[in-house]
């Protein structure tokens, strides 16, 4: 709880003295196009660090950030200026090796064509003035803290036609994510980067004298705040502020950021005497950006193109290869399929809600949930219908209507299992209100029951011979015995939904979270039992020593198959690995882990 609090105190702190500053009116002094990295995405936002997610151009501002990219990304941008001047940037980010990204990033400051004449009879000549700047960069990630760095080595050039020269420089980039406080119902992050430009350069020499480069510091936060749910992602509130240190100035910098389902994003910007708009748009591989300041003498417009994609594959396949990649494809393919019906009955339970209809809506949440227990949104739903029923129902009686506390309280006995109470509650409801079709319906499920007495006592059998099961789980699991939790668990989830009562999704829950514990456990153990090379077992004795489920062990091996598919081919590994620990005899992971290391995939 105190690391929490710290992560809130430090931003806290974070925004009072960025806030201060704005309040001060800093004025805005752009010394050259150092000063600013070419990010449409970021410019949108006030040229804020983190508004610029997943754009290869933050390399810019803080190399660090891109420790945290999972594709390749290349970007390119223009900056259409005045009078024919403009800013083009081009930038990569590389995540080939294994620890480490690396980034490149070229962009060009132009006056656009020039007429030069002696006098105004003369000829002219045309040309123009450019300030180049080169990028190399390098980021990595210290696992143990959790802190990205970053490093990049820079060649800047300036061409003013008669003059020009150029010098070589350094930047220093950290940067940070934490884990923020709950808030609706879903974690909150919070991000903070540290970044020094010019830290070390040479010097400049387009006169007689040398120029000193003046470096450049920034310190930038973002808290990131969950708005709306959907099945497998959610929309963000992004809040983002920097400060800059240039040749003894501080400047702000703020931005907000709306984004849908992690695909769509609206953004606004102020940075000094600057207001900034801009949206976003990926779809498939690419992304969209687009930027417009609104400055003192005209509207500028920024426009950025990003292209991402994945590892790529070295190895030549063998027949064995693309067997193993022809079944891990057409795993994938089901799932995929079964995602899009799973998010179909998800925006059906979320209509219904909307509707008030919360007993139809929480037995289909209750559907979904069991089927994908992975994804945490219908869970969300779920959870947040059963807490509001149950402040209905036990809120003052003169602060709600009548209507809304009899439903409520009949909701609350339903799934308590007090089925009697329900239906008091219910012809309360519909004596008042004259009732409704699901009411009626769900009326009809408890009168349609044999007897109630019966219904009482099957729920409290299948309550005491679950509660049982759960015990001897529990058991199992403190005793270290984590394959025998697992099969315990898993009995015990196939006993609730084969027997469909009150508690099911509790008890189902329940288990859930000790195969979970369990199976970070087996990992662990794993982990410690690997030498140089993960080792499958070959002979009786040494699968003798292991105890076998296996159910799960298939369900792992299915997992590896979609893992594999997407090209994750460490977490495959990882999957498959834990398979032979659930079942060292399996056949078909011992193989598949065979063509995996043999591939070539796990040296990229």
């Amino acid at each position: 709880m105190s690391n929490t609090h710290n992560k809130i105190i430090i931003f806290a702190l974070a925004l009072i003295f960025t806030a201060v500053q704005f309040a001060y009116g800093a004025n805005g002094r752009r010394k050259n196009f150092l000063s600013h990295g070419p990010s449409v995405a970021a410019f949108s936002a006030g040229e804020t660090v983190f508004s610029a997610y997943r754009d290869a151009a933050v390399i810019q501002y803080n190399p660090a950030l891109i420790a945290f990219f999972q594709e390749n990304v290349v970007n390119f941008t223009r900056f259409n200026l005045y009078e024919g001047s403009g800013y083009n940037s081009g930038s990569l980010v590389l995540n080939y090796l294994k620890f480490f990204q690396a980034g490149l990033s070229v962009s060009n400051l132009s006056t656009g064509s020039l007429e030069i004449r002696e006098d105004i009879f003369a000829s002219g000549l045309k040309t123009s003035v450019n300030n180049w700047n080169y990028v190399l960069s390098g980021a990595g990630m210290i696992n143990a803290l959790g802190l990205a760095y970053g490093l990049n080595m820079k060649y800047v050039y300036y061409d003013y036609y008669e003059k020009s020269g150029g010098f070589f420089a350094a930047d220093l980039g950290l940067a940070k994510l934490f884990s923020g406080p709950e808030l609706f119902g879903g974690a909150s992050k919070i991000k903070l980067g540290l970044s020094a430009q010019n830290v070390v350069s040479g010097k400049l020499k387009l006169d007689i004298e040398d120029d000193d480069i003046v470096p450049i510091y920034r310190f930038s936060t973002a808290f990131l705040i969950p708005a709306y749910y959907r099945f497998q992602s959610q929309d963000t509130v992004s809040i983002y502020a920097d400060l800059k240190y240039e040749d003894e100035f501080l400047d702000f910098y703020g931005g907000l950021a709306y984004t849908l389902a992690d695909k769509y994003s609206v953004r606004a910007g102020y940075y000094p005497e600057h207001f900034t708009f801009g949206f976003g748009i990926d779809f498939y591989f690419f992304t969209i950006d687009y930027a417009a300041d609104f400055g003192a003498l005209d509207m500028v417009h920024r426009f950025g193109l990003s292209y991402r994609w994945g590892l790529k594959k070295y190895a030549e396949k063998t027949g064995a290869e693309e067997e193993l990649d022809r079944e891990a494809k057409e795993a994938l393919n089901k799932e995929k399929l079964s995602l899009k019906e799973a998010e179909k009955k998800f925006n059906e339970a979320k209509k219904l809600y909307n509707k008030g209809e919360y007993l139809r809506s929480t037995d289909m949440l209750s559907v979904i949930v069991i089927s994908y227990p992975n994804f945490e949104s219908p869970m969300y739903f779920y959870t947040k219908m059963r807490d509001d029923m149950n402040k209905t129902a036990e809120a003052d009686e003169q602060e709600l209507n009548f209507a809304k506390r009899t439903y409520a309280k009949g909701y609350c006995a339903y799934y308590g299992a007090k089925y009697n109470e329900a239906l008091a509650q219910w012809n309360k409801y519909v004596h008042f209100t004259g009732g409704s079709e699901e009411v009626f319906e769900y009326m009809e499920k408890i009168n349609s029951a044999i007897k109630q007495q019966e219904l009482i006592k099957r729920e409290a059998e299948l309550d005491a011979k679950a509660g049982k099961m759960l015990k001897t789980g529990i058991e199992k699991y403190k005793a270290s015995k984590w394959v025998l939790c697992i099969k315990d668990m898993e009995t015990l989830q196939k006993f609730v939904t084969d027997n469909k009562f009150s508690k099911t999704l509790e008890y189902y829950n329940k288990a859930k979270e000790y195969i979970t514990k369990s199976v970070n456990e087996l990992a662990k153990s794993i982990k410690t039992e690997k030498s140089e090379k993960p080792k499958i077992p070959e002979t009786a004795a040494e699968e003798e020593k292991y105890e076998i489920d296996e159910a799960s062990a298939d369900k792992k091996y299915n997992e590896g198959l979609i893992l594999y598919a997407q090209g994750h081919y460490f977490e495959a590994e990882r999957t498959w690995e834990l398979t032979l620990r659930l079942n060292p005899k399996h056949q078909k992971a011992k193989i598949a882990l065979t063509k995996l290391r043999n591939s070539g995939f796990l040296s990229e």
